[in-house]
């Protein structure tokens, strides 16, 4: 796989500090793929070391504190609709830990 720990590590420099790439060889990427129900397509014959895109599925998963999925936010969704969800999922967790406390 040319995504390498060191690679993925890098690009995600490019977005926030807390986000985290996965990687690893064709079966894994699969199956986490088929896991979180996304796609991604690769062009038939590509050479090693040639350089490529990668057709894939573009979401957020939005997790709660506990790690558990909450929400995919995808391209359907404009930055007000998203900023909404976020926040408002954000203010049940609050209301949740201040409940708790």
């Amino acid at each position: 796989a040319r995504d390498t720990p060191e690679v993925t590590k890098e690009y995600l420099k490019e977005f926030h500090e807390d986000m985290i790439g996965l990687t690893g060889d064709y079966e894994a990427v699969k199956a986490t793929c088929k896991a979180f129900r996304v796609y991604f397509s690769t062009p038939q014959n590509v050479q090693p070391g040639q350089d490529y895109l990668v057709d894939h599925s573009i979401y957020f998963y939005l997790m709660d504190p506990e790690g558990d999925f909450v929400e995919a936010i995808g391209r359907n969704f404009t930055v007000e609709q998203a900023s909404k969800v976020i926040n408002n999922h954000v203010a049940d967790w609050k209301g949740k830990i201040d409940k708790s406390a």
